[in-house]
């Protein structure tokens, strides 16, 4: 099961305003014209799912986030960043359910709105990314994953910083793809990346470096 970042709904950590503030009006396409409602839609089914998804129901979440989709479709343009947000909880949904292909679908859709609402070394952009990639994963489209999690961690190595626990886990999917591909010495190259960074930070003690050395050297007697 590849590792999810999970980005939840409306009942956020980070306002949707501060998330998109870097949003071009410009860059948004013509949209069929609809009347939108005014005011903001009841997050209600976003904190259902929320609940849901926590509890392992995901179906249950899934249809909840479906129900968001259709409220905030009434007060938003399709190419905004709460449909984005909407889309990628959608994704997150199927992705627990294991219907990777349909997490893809709406990973797409995600994608293609952060394309024009975010800055392009955006954090929030490396979590669908990151997602994207691994359902990918998942169904065993290593290319099109390896590309993805290079996407995620180029973005995150500098607006996290190499210590930063996404980080260490990108490190890690980029090694598990190379050594599913045979890339063996690449595979290596990057669990010793996640060594290095964990013995120049303070947790030196770290039980994820011990297992990490135990790997790197059962790979290093595959090539001998």
């Amino acid at each position: 099961m590849p590792y999810i970042k999970l980005l939840t709904s409306v009942i956020l950590v980070v306002s949707l305003s501060s998330f998109w503030a870097c949003s071009d009006d410009k860059n948004s396409t013509k949209e069929t014209k609809t009347t939108l409602l005014k005011g903001e839609p009841s997050g209600k089914h976003a904190e259902l799912s929320q609940k849901y998804f926590e509890e392992g129901e995901f179906k249950k979440a899934l249809d909840e986030d479906k129900k968001q989709l259709v409220e905030d479709l009434k007060y938003y343009k399709k190419q905004s960043p709460e449909i984005a947000l909407d889309y990628n909880n959608i994704g997150l949904d199927y992705d627990e359910l294991k219907e990777y292909t349909k997490a893809i679908e709406y990973y797409k859709k995600t994608m293609e709105i952060d394309e024009k609402t975010l800055d392009k070394n955006s954090t929030e952009r490396s979590i669908t990314y990151y997602n994207f990639a691994s359902s990918n994963d998942a169904l065993g489209n290593y290319d099109e994953a390896l590309e993805y999690y290079l996407k995620a961690l180029n973005i995150d190595k500098v607006g996290l910083g190499e210590f930063s626990k996404d980080v260490l886990d990108e490190y890690e999917n980029i090694a598990k793809i190379y050594e599913k591909m045979g890339k063996i010495d690449l595979s290596i190259e990057y669990y010793q990346n996640i060594v290095d960074i964990i013995a120049h930070s303070s947790n030196t003690k770290s039980k994820r470096a011990k297992r990490i050395k135990s790997k790197i050297e059962a790979l290093k007697k595959r090539l001998k």
